[in-house]
């Protein structure tokens, strides 16, 4: 007999010596009853790597579990287990082995099915994702379980066939064999190794590329469509990344931490070794392998490679998750195991418990669900501090190991800002080193306040720093303006009426706003730099445009709920955000102390460097012969409020013929009658063209300087 119809036989010979017992009987007396009537092979006598247990008596205990979901047994907390009605009926016809457990196999898919579809009866049967991104994951991740692993045809194209022998081997021939590549990058060493490559073998490294990056934080949203991108482009008849994946791109399960990121050629290895085992299995293999986790489990783990726990998790994860959960470090697996196991043990001195972290794990997430009424989310509050500060197992995962990287790409992080250029400082003819300074205070602070008068570049200049900065990268520069009327809907999200085709009725829909976009687009890039320019920002309600996001600004690794959406929000760190305020604005109260406390705040004034002097740089940069320079130095002499100078802007523009006598009647003059509202001032005598030119004549002719006509 093969070592399946063997365990088929242990499953039928369980059922029966459990039909023949009065009460319940321990998990541990029904193996030694079936083991003494049908002894392990030679084969199955031997150890699952990583398992504590023989090949036969794991395959014995994961072939029960799906008798427990068929409904043919059922098994207490405490280790006891027994037959039902069902299991009785069952075993009546006295059915042959295999189509027994077929059949059970089959009405334990259809129950699983069934009480998936209700959620509070999957809180006790499946590990429920934490967030709608996880959710996300988990959709995505099932095209690639029924297209690739069970069809075994294209994921990405569907009337292809790629998941077959000859593609895996040529990639066990092209990637895993060629370690040593040249290239600079994982990227390019990719590029290498598939240079001459069948399309076909292009087509699945890519999908398998996809399918290991799937739920993975970092690298983020651009960098993981890249890197599959690169080998679809390669292709002499390229295809496309289907929407869903794409799309799921923008979303994560979990951090895999340094080791995935140091370790990406083990990593994919094994993702390859696995599908190259996988496409020589028979049919009815890989169907028992994808109806039971437990068997896939063991499949996993025999994969040839390096140990490497979180890669083997992940693929544990990628096609039961319900089974495994999104917590793929073996650390923290054990640690939650370490902080919760009374939930399930209650005295494990008084009881069996069975010698399966895996399947503890799995126990514990559900009693919290139950617990919890929903998701056992482990890494925020209120679980995380339970588990966090647990002791580490002593021997570290290979996974975690300190050593050299492999060589193959370093650990994704925030690009930092690059350096000042003289080309910019230049081209805003301001000093580098304050730039430089300003760049370095943005990047510490992450947000800052550009205020001044009128005419100062506060806009310009924010929108200048940020495209330096995101020029060339995957990060982007989102620019908004405040008003009084402008609301925490405009900003980050609220309804919105749509209208309805079919019945012209007006429906509500929830909609994202500027900063919510841009804050997703940053989590799904954690190693770009994103900017947020708030122009104008006093003129805004802040507390009321903000709303509990004010809390964030200052907190940035904390989390709240969401007002409309009520799920948990985290403001990524790799946002920056750049404000301008209008000191001379008068009909805008200043910002609160609140305020005041979560931002930076850099003075732009037209006497104080870095503008004092920009005016006269850019005019000697265009050649220009003029006196605009000196007529504005002159007219802020004879502006005595600090905050109602004028700025050198309104003059950096053609005031050919007409042009300045055009400006300052027009913008500068009606701008200074708005700070002397009522109170009764000649601005032509005081601030006119004419007057500044003769004040200029008479400054020469007496040596005087800057003197103000009321002197």
């Amino acid at each position: 007999m093969s070592d399946q119809q063997l365990q088929d036989a242990r499953l039928m010979a369980a059922l029966r010596f459990l039909a023949a017992q009065p009460d319940a009987v321990p998990r541990k007396s029904v193996w030694d009853a079936v083991q003494a009537q049908i002894p392990m092979s030679e084969t199955e006598s031997t150890f699952v790597p990583s398992r504590p247990e023989p090949r036969g008596r794991n395959a014995f205990w994961f072939g029960t579990s799906t008798l427990g979901r068929a409904g043919l047994l059922t098994k207490s907390g405490d280790g006891l287990w027994s037959i039902t009605d069902e299991g009785r009926q069952a075993i009546a016809d006295d059915p042959e082995p295999t189509t027994f457990r077929l059949e059970a196999t089959r009405a334990a898919r259809e129950a699983t099915k069934s009480l998936m579809a209700d959620r509070a009866a999957r809180l006790s049967v499946a590990i429920l994702p934490p967030d709608a991104g996880a959710e996300r994951i988990r959709e995505a991740s099932q095209r690639f379980r029924e297209r690739g692993l069970r069809e075994r045809t294209s994921v990405f194209a569907e009337h292809r066939t790629v998941w077959r022998a000859d593609v895996t081997a040529e990639l066990i021939a092209r990637f895993v064999e060629q370690e040593e590549v040249a290239g600079a990058s994982f990227l390019e060493k990719l590029r290498e190794q598939f240079a001459d490559a069948t399309d076909d073998a292009r087509l699945l490294m890519a999908e398998l590329v996809a399918w290991q990056l799937l739920p993975l934080q970092s690298p983020g949203e651009r960098k993981k469509r890249e890197r599959v991108q690169s080998l679809l482009d390669s292709m002499q008849e390229p295809v496309l990344i289907p929407a869903e994946v794409d799309q799921a791109f923008r979303s994560w399960s979990f951090n895999p931490g340094q080791g995935m990121a140091h370790g990406i050629y083990n990593a994919l290895s094994i993702v390859v070794r696995l599908v190259h085992q996988w496409v020589a299995l028979a049919d009815d293999e890989r169907s028992a392998l994808l109806d039971d986790p437990w068997a896939w489990r063991d499949f996993v783990a025999s994969v040839p490679g390096t140990p490497f726990p979180t890669q083997r998790n992940e693929l544990m994860y990628l096609v039961h998750p319900e089974a495994f959960g999104e917590v793929v470090s073996a650390v923290d697996r054990d640690r939650i195991r370490t902080a919760f196991r009374g939930e399930v043990v209650g005295d494990a001195g008084a009881i069996e418990v069975p010698d399966d972290p895996d399947r503890e794990f799995l126990d514990i997430t559900l009693a919290l669900q139950a617990k919890e009424n929903g998701a056992a989310v482990y890494y925020r509050e209120p679980l995380r501090s339970r588990w966090a500060g647990t002791p580490v197992p002593l021997e570290k995962p290979d996974d975690q190991a300190p050593g050299k990287p492999d060589g193959q790409e370093e650990a994704e992080e925030r690009t930092v800002f690059p350096s000042v250029s003289r080309e910019l400082a230049s081209s805003l003819h301001m000093p580098q080193a304050w730039l430089q300074q300003t760049l370095d205070l943005i990047e510490r602070r992450k947000q800052v306040i550009l205020y001044g008068p009128p005419g100062t570049g506060k806009t310009f200049l924010a929108q200048a720093l940020s495209k330096h900065v995101t020029d060339g990268t995957d990060g982007e520069t989102t620019i908004v303006q405040f008003h009084p009327t402008y609301s925490y809907e405009d900003f980050f999200e609220g309804f919105r009426p749509v209208a309805n085709d079919d019945s012209g009725n007006l429906a509500f829909t929830l909609r994202k706003g500027p900063l919510r976009r841009l804050a997703d687009a940053a989590a799904a890039n954690p190693e770009a730099n994103y900017f947020l320019v708030i122009d104008e920002i006093n003129r805004g309600n802040i507390a009321k445009v903000f709303g509990e996001l004010y809390f964030l600004l200052e907190y940035r690794d904390s989390e709240i709920s969401l007002l409309y959406s009520d799920e948990p929000f985290t403001l990524p760190s790799n946002i920056f955000v750049i404000g301008t305020m209008n000191t001379a604005d008068r009909s805008i109260a200043m910002l609160d102390a609140a305020m005041r406390r979560r931002f930076a705040f850099i003075e732009l004034h037209p006497e104080r460097e870095p503008v004092q002097n920009v005016l006269s740089r850019w005019a000697a940069t265009k050649g220009l012969q003029d006196d605009r320079a000196d007529l504005l130095t002159r007219l802020n002499a004879q502006i005595q409020d600090h905050d109602a100078k004028v700025g050198p802007s309104f003059l950096m523009r053609d005031l050919e013929v007409t042009g300045l006598q055009d400006v300052w009647r027009y913008e500068i003059l009606p701008l200074l009658a708005e700070h002397h509202y009522g109170e009764g001032v000649d601005l032509e005598a005081r601030y006119g063209l004419a007057t500044l030119r003769r004040q200029a004549t008479s400054s020469v002719a007496d040596g005087t300087e800057g003197a103000s006509v009321d002197d």
